[in-house]
């Protein structure tokens, strides 16, 4: 059996409970500005850390390419469409918007469905299918061959700060074209897992600071710009934020002993990923004595902390359930 890595558990928790805050705020005449942009930007971290586990965990593949394919897709797409057809069920019975049926059917291979918050499950898909290609080549490449891709990676992420000042092509054409997106943060997680780490937590931690600096003061100086494509996931400012998190999670709880209860957590993150907004949007944020809240950051810590509690309790609850258990990924098993 393969030892399971209480490190990993602690991320994967955290980046969940950071999908769950981010999506929290509701949505309101009071709401107050800097503190969701205050919010936003620290909980934009959790995709980049899910990535990063990811890559921590399934590479370098072992398998061949076909046995790991099914094994992992085997666990997603059950969840995807169970959920795509819930999520596609409650906008039709709430009417939010009008859908065609027979559209969205033939768009679920290609696109997420029923909700946004899918679009996660097709990013892991597309990164799964790369996994055995890009396992070969971590196999055989040194650390300095490993870094100099996620710098390539990292320069991509500059984009959105320098594309006001220089001409910048991201497009196909574009000569790091090849070198964006979420595999970086892949490969990233593979890196901090597997390699020797060359990077002083000093510098994620700089850089972080100054993106979080950079948000009050941009809107002082009343210069515009677009506050998801500059401080969100594929942004130098997270992607810095994503390795002091897992910096600084190793290095304090590296020699403490496993929590069994976080590794249960853990099990569990992906099927709260998948019903989180189901509880919040169409149960909690409908509560009157919610509306009440005066405060709204109170409010919001309220709401995270109901919906958190609650999909963790469903979650374990489904999984087990026989049968039902596949609509979370995760099955417990029976003790005799």
């Amino acid at each position: 059996m393969k030892q399971r890595d209480s490190l990993l558990d602690i991320i994967r928790v955290t980046a969940c409970l950071m999908v769950v805050l981010m999506h929290s705020p509701l949505p309101s005449a009071n709401a107050n500005g800097p503190f969701l942009s205050a919010l936003s930007y620290l909980t934009a971290p959790c995709i980049g850390l899910f990535f990063m586990v990811s890559g921590a965990l399934l590479m370098p593949v072992k398998d061949d390419c076909f046995t790991f394919l099914r094994r992992r897709l085997s666990k997603i797409i059950v969840p995807t469409m169970a959920w795509t057809a819930i999520y596609l069920a409650l906008k039709i019975y709430y009417s939010e918007s009008e859908i065609n049926i027979i559209q969205s059917a033939l768009s679920i291979p290609f696109s997420p469905q029923g909700h946004g918050v899918l679009w996660f499950m097709y990013t892991l898909t597309g990164l799964y299918l790369l996994a055995p290609i890009l396992s070969a080549w971590v196999e055989k490449a040194k650390d300095r061959e490993v870094e100099f891709v996620l710098i390539l990676w990292g320069i991509t992420l500059l984009f959105p700060l320098v594309e006001n000042y220089l001409t910048i092509v991201s497009g196909t054409t574009s000569i790091l074209y090849y070198f964006t997106g979420y595999a970086g943060y892949f490969l990233l997680g593979y890196y901090f897992k597997h390699r020797s780490v060359h990077l002083p937590v000093a510098i994620p931690i700089a850089v972080g600071t100054i993106g979080l600096m950079l948000v009050p003061i941009l809107k002082c100086l009343g210069v515009g710009y677009d506050f998801y494509r500059l401080f969100w996931y594929e942004s130098i400012f997270i992607a810095a934020m994503c390795c002091a998190i897992w910096m600084f999670i190793n290095r304090v709880f590296r020699n403490h002993i496993c929590w069994s209860i976080m590794g249960r957590l853990s099990n569990l993150t992906f099927g709260v990923y998948l019903c989180h907004i189901l509880i919040m949007r169409y149960w909690i944020w409908k509560m009157a004595w919610i509306h009440s809240i005066p405060n709204y950051a109170l409010q919001t810590l309220i709401i995270f902390i109901l919906t958190s509690c609650l999909s963790f309790l469903l979650v374990e609850m489904l999984s087990r359930i026989p049968l039902i258990h596949n609509l979370i990924g995760y099955k417990t098993a029976w003790k005799k």
